[in-house]
């Protein structure tokens, strides 16, 4: 990836049925434009769990940042609850999740941000999927 600058594009994330539609929209358009050699398709799903995780579990309006930077594509999601994110167990009704975050990024992580806390994660530039 051979980017001059640092690239950030955000997106605010409405609601959990078109909300969720619109930032995938947002973040495979953004990535397409800016950088050849991201799994776009890998970002979409982490896109779309950190998205969906602070609908449910944030409140307000969770605010998606792409940015990249060097070597590869930060996912950042703001939401307005300080509380981490709790890693549950896989079952049935659910908990991959972040399981499935930690397994496609190279790092994640939690920080407080104002009154809530940013979820995000970094995921490689090389892969097998050509994005472009």
């Amino acid at each position: 990836m051979d980017i001059p600058a640092r690239l950030i594009a955000e997106c605010v994330v409405s609601d959990l049925a078109g909300g969720l539609a619109v930032a995938r929209r947002f973040a495979r358009i953004t990535l397409l434009a800016w950088a050849r050699d991201v799994a776009v398709d890998d970002a979409l799903l982490v896109v779309t769990e950190l998205a969906a995780n602070a609908l449910r579990h944030g409140g307000g309006a969770p605010v998606l940042r792409l940015s990249v930077d060097g070597p590869g594509v930060r996912i950042e999601v703001f939401d307005d609850n300080p509380a981490p994110p709790v890693r549950r167990p896989a079952d049935a009704d659910g908990g991959w999740g972040l399981a499935l975050v930690d397994r496609l990024s190279t790092v994640r992580g939690t920080a407080r941000h104002g009154r809530g806390k940013v979820v995000w994660c970094v995921l490689p530039a090389s892969s097998a999927e050509l994005a472009g």
